[in-house]
């Protein structure tokens, strides 16, 4: 005898629901987004893991009594105000992100001049103590005299040129290494309250900040012309910026 099938499965229907596999619109996201991309600040979807623009990771979810960090996406206590992990500036509000700013082509210039006139007093204080231990008073008389009064220029004044060339490469890369690769700003730059970090917000670290310190250095080369770069790129990078893979933002 032929059995009849029982339940609420009729015979003409399918044994497994129907399931609808629909290909998103290129560049849609989800209508609700809650992750913020820390590096190019493109709202993605909740479930995201990496920025669907520029490939990021995203910060995980951020729980209700927690503050994120923008840049590792590391959760913080409420009444932090720097992540304890980067110490990038948290956001205000609990759970969100806060977007990054870039320090402006203005800003950085007169950083720039600060820094020249901090570091150069520390060039002509190192370059002197060099000389004078080298060359005694009578000695380096001598040779203005000759340049002042025969137009002879002493050999031993090149080797002086060298020596001043020298400090300055030295006295430069160690300011900007050290207050760069240890809290990620010169004096300068903390006049402007400007911050160099990794495009993900984090902090850079001394070898990072040596590299960028050597690439800085290239820009003596373009007689500062490659600095307008910073004035004309979306996230105000610099060639120096670009070789170390670094951004200045704003920390307040």
């Amino acid at each position: 005898m032929e059995q009849k099938p029982t339940g609420e499965n009729p015979g003409n229907a399918q044994t497994n629901p129907e399931i609808i596999i629909s290909s998103p619109s290129t560049g849609s996201i989800d209508p609700t987004p809650n992750k913020i991309c820390p590096s190019c600040g493109t709202a993605n979807s909740a479930g995201s893991a990496y920025c669907y623009k520029c490939g990021v990771k995203l910060p995980d979810a951020a729980p209700p009594d927690k503050k994120i960090c923008a840049g590792c996406g590391a959760p913080n206590s409420l009444s932090s105000q720097y992540c304890y992990k980067c110490g990038l500036q948290l956001p205000v509000k609990v759970g969100g992100n806060k977007e990054m700013k870039f320090g402006g082509f203005g800003e950085r210039l007169i950083a720039f001049i600060i820094n020249g006139i901090l570091s150069g007093i520390l060039i002509i204080i190192v370059f002197s103590f060099i000389i004078a231990s080298k060359y005694d008073v009578s000695t380096l008389n001598e040779m203005a005299d000759n340049m002042r009064t025969a137009g002879v220029v002493d050999s031993r004044i090149w080797s002086i040129m060298g020596i001043l060339l020298l400090t300055f490469l030295i006295v430069t890369v160690l300011y900007s290494t050290i207050s760069i690769g240890i809290w990620g700003r010169t004096i300068g730059k903390a006049v402007f309250k400007l911050k160099v970090v990794k495009p993900d917000g984090s902090h850079i670290g001394i070898i990072r900040a040596f590299g960028r310190s050597i690439a800085y250095i290239l820009n003596y080369c373009t007689l500062g012309l490659s600095f307008i770069v910073i004035a004309l790129t979306h996230k105000k990078r610099g060639i120096h910026d670009y070789i170390a893979d670094t951004i200045v933002i704003k920390t307040d």
